[in-house]
C-alpha cells in the first residue's frame, strides 16, 4: 500500500453542500493543475468520475490535516443522500454500503453500491442548479456550491426560492457541472460569460407535489436514525390495514393495492415527476413489493403510497393508532355441546383450533370433546371489539376492520404459526370424518380425504392408527421375532459375498441378497424397531479403505500374471488401481507390504 503525505489544509463545507462540491472547492483552493491530481492525492485513485456517493472515505480522512474533526457520519448525513437510502435497505446491504463507501471497491468488487439511476431512481445523474442560491452563495460565502437538496429526480424547482433548476447554460447548451469530468460551476456564470437565467415562473399542482414529495423525502432523511426498513413496512402494513387492503388472515392484497395506486396517480405527468411509470402490471414488481430486500429499487413509488394512504409520509410513520380487542370467544375452557355427553355443559376444554373467513369475517373455533368425540363449533361476526383509541382521519368502519385484523394477528401467533395448533386441527378433521360413519374402511377414508390421511400419517402416525379402522386380515407385527430371524439371515447373506467381490461393501450389497419381503421390513423398520438386525449388517459394511486391503490379492494376482513377481509398494499400487493413492494411507500400504513379504515377492 502506498504512503500517502497528509494535505496541510481543506474547506470548511457550506451548510447542505453537496460532497462532490466539497472536494471541487478544494481542488480550487488547492492549486492542483488538474482534477485528477486532486482525487489521486485525497483518495488515491486516478480518475476524473466524481460518484453521488463517495468511495474510499476512510483513505481521505486518513489523508486530511492533523487535527481535523471531520468524521465519515458526518460527510454522510450532512452532505450526502445516505440517510434516505439507509431507510430502504436492510441491516446487512447498509452494512455493504457503508463498507464500500469507507474503503471503496478498488478490487474489482462493487458489492453495496447503489443503483441511482433508471425508471424509479431518485438521486439525479445531472447536477442542478438554482440560479437565486448562486447568487446568495456568492455574496455570502464568495464561492458558489451544489446545494444537496436540489440534486432529487423529480425536482424541477427550487424548494426555497420556488424558481426552477438549470443542469446546462440555456445559452452554449454546456452542462454547468459534470460527473465524469468532475468539474463544476466556479461562479455566477458559464464559461461562455452568460449568467444563469433569473425567471419567475406559476407554480402549477405538479410543482405542489414536488414540494410536498421533498419534503418528505427531506423529513425521512434526517430522521433515519429512528427509521428503518422493518419499521416502514410496519407502519404501511397497519395503514393497509384500515384501508382494508389485508385480508383477516393477514393476507396482502397486492393487485388491489397497485390498482389504487394507478387510480390515484392517472392525473401525476410521472415524467414531470423525473421518473417513468414502473411496470405496476409486471410479476416482478407485484411479487416484491413490501420485499425489505427490494424496497430500496422503488422509493419514490413508496412515498407517493403513503401520500394517497395517510396525507405524507411523516403522517404515515408518526401514527401512534393501535387498537386491541379481546380474542374471539376467549381463551376458554370451553364446554361440550354435546347434549348427551356426560359431561355436558361443564368447562373443561382448554384447546381449540380458531380460523375466519376472508370473504365473510367470520370468525369460528372448533374443540373436541375427549369424552364423547364430539366436535362442537362456534361461528359469528360479533366478537366483543373494544377501542382503545380513536383515529381521526379514519371513519368508523375501516377503524373496526382495523380491530378485526389487529385481532387476528395475534390469534394467528398463538394458533396458525404453532405446529401444535396446526395438529389439534387435523386431529378434529379427521375425528369428524370417522365420527360420522360414512367412512368404514381405510380405503374410504383416503378416497374422502386423501391429504389430510397422508398429512396426519406423515406427522402423527401413532394418533392415527390407534384410530383408523382395522386392515383386513390384519396381523399384528412382533418385531423381536422379526429382529432375530433378519439377524440370522443377513449373517447367511454377507457369508454369501465372494472375498474377492469387486466393489465395497455396502448395506444394499447385503440387501440384494434377502427375498423382497426381509428387504422391504429392514428398510422400513431398521432404524427403532430391528436393533439387532441393523448392528449385524453394519459389521460387513465396508469403509474405501477397507475394500483397499481385502482386495490386494486379487489385485496381485491380476499383476502378478502378467509382470514379474517382486515389486515394490509404489509399484503396486500404480499398477493395482489409482485408488490406492486416492483413498489409501499408511496403514493401506502396511497391509500390502505385509502381503508382499509374506508371499516372498517383495522388492527390496
Amino acid at each position: 500500500m502506498i504512503e500517502m503525505d497528509r494535505i496541510l489544509s481543506f474547506v470548511e463545507p457550506f451548510p447542505d453542500e453537496d460532497f462532490r462540491s466539497i472536494i471541487y472547492r478544494y481542488y480550487l483552493h488547492s492549486g492542483d493543475f488538474e482534477f485528477i491530481h486532486t482525487q489521486s492525492k485525497l483518495f488515491g485513485v486516478r480518475s476524473y468520475k466524481q460518484k453521488i456517493f463517495p468511495r474510499g472515505l476512510q483513505t481521505m480522512l486518513n489523508n486530511l490535516p492533523v487535527g481535523h474533526k471531520f468524521t465519515v457520519e458526518k460527510f454522510l448525513n450532512e452532505h450526502t443522500w445516505f440517510g434516505l437510502y439507509k431507510v430502504f435497505l436492510t441491516q446487512e446491504r447498509i452494512s455493504q454500503m457503508y463498507q464500500n463507501i469507507l474503503h471503496g471497491a478498488n478490487k474489482g468488487n462493487a458489492k453495496g453500491q447503489l443503483q441511482i439511476s433508471g425508471v424509479q431512481a431518485i438521486l439525479s445523474s445531472e447536477i442542478k442548479y438554482c440560479p437565486t442560491c448562486v447568487i446568495n452563495d456568492e455574496i455570502m460565502y464568495g464561492e458558489v456550491y451544489v446545494h444537496r437538496e436540489h440534486q432529487l429526480s423529480f425536482l424541477q424547482i427550487c424548494p426555497t426560492h420556488l424558481v426552477p433548476l438549470y443542469i446546462r447554460c440555456t445559452k452554449c447548451m454546456s452542462k454547468y457541472g459534470d460527473n465524469q469530468t468532475g468539474l463544476l460551476l466556479k461562479g455566477t456564470r458559464c464559461k461562455c460569460g452568460n449568467t444563469l437565467p433569473s425567471e419567475q415562473i406559476e407554480i402549477n399542482s405538479m410543482h405542489k407535489m414536488q414540494i410536498k414529495l421533498f419534503n418528505d423525502i427531506a423529513f425521512v432523511r434526517k430522521n433515519n436514525l429512528k427509521l428503518n426498513v422493518d419499521t416502514v413496512i410496519l407502519k404501511f402494513t397497519q395503514e393497509l390495514f384500515a384501508h382494508n387492503f389485508i385480508t383477516p388472515r393477514g393476507t396482502m392484497k397486492k393487485n388491489e393495492i397497485l390498482t389504487f395506486y394507478k387510480t390515484n396517480t392517472k392525473s401525476l405527468d410521472f415524467k414531470e415527476l423525473g421518473y417513468d411509470k414502473m411496470d405496476m402490471d409486471s410479476k416482478y414488481v407485484k411479487n416484491n413489493l413490501f420485499n425489505p430486500k427490494q424496497m430500496v429499487n422503488y422509493i419514490p413509488f413508496y412515498f407517493l403510497l403513503a401520500q394517497l394512504l395517510s396525507g405524507s409520509f411523516k403522517l404515515l410513520t408518526a401514527s401512534e393508532n393501535r387498537y386491541a380487542i379481546k380474542i374471539p370467544y376467549g381463551n376458554g375452557p370451553w364446554a361440550c355441546q354435546n347434549c348427551k355427553c356426560p359431561l355436558y355443559g361443564i368447562e373443561r376444554v382448554s384447546h381449540c383450533v380458531r380460523d375466519v373467513n376472508d370473504r365473510s369475517g367470520i370468525y369460528s373455533i372448533r374443540y373436541y370433546c375427549d369424552s364423547c368425540n364430539h366436535v362442537s363449533i362456534i361461528k359469528g361476526d360479533d366478537i366483543d371489539c373494544i377501542k382503545k383509541k380513536s383515529n381521526e382521519y379514519a371513519n368508523n368502519r375501516l377503524i373496526a376492520l382495523n380491530e378485526i385484523c389487529t385481532a387476528y394477528q395475534e390469534v394467528a401467533v398463538a394458533s396458525k404459526v404453532n405446529f401444535e395448533f396446526k395438529l389439534e386441527k387435523k386431529r378434529m378433521e379427521m375425528i369428524e370424518l370417522l365420527t360420522d360413519h360414512t367412512c368404514r374402511t381405510r380405503s374410504e377414508v383416503k378416497k374422502q380425504s386423501a391429504y389430510l390421511y397422508e398429512w396426519l400419517m406423515r406427522y402423527d402416525k401413532e394418533w392415527l392408527e390407534s384410530r383408523m379402522p382395522p386392515k383386513k386380515n390384519e396381523k399384528k407385527l412382533d418385531f423381536n421375532v422379526i429382529d432375530q430371524d433378519l439377524q440370522c439371515k443377513i449373517r447367511e447373506a454377507a457369508g454369501r459375498i465372494s472375498s474377492d467381490y469387486y466393489l465395497p461393501i455396502r448395506r444394499g450389497t447385503i440387501l440384494k441378497k434377502l427375498v423382497p419381503l426381509d428387504r422391504n421390513r429392514f428398510r422400513h423398520y431398521n432404524d427403532d424397531r430391528l436393533p439387532l438386525a441393523t448392528l449385524e449388517i453394519d459389521k460387513y459394511v465396508e469403509t474405501t479403505k477397507q475394500y483397499l486391503i481385502r482386495s490386494i490379492p486379487k489385485h496381485y494376482d491380476k499383476i502378478s500374471a502378467n509382470n514379474s513377481n517382486e515389486m515394490t509398494v509404489s509399484q503396486f499400487k500404480n499398477k493395482a488401481s489409482v485408488r490406492y493413492y486416492l483413498n489409501g494411507d499408511e496403514e493401506v500400504d502396511e497391509h500390502i507390504r505385509k502381503f508382499l513379504f509374506e508371499n516372498k515377492c517383495l522388492s527390496k
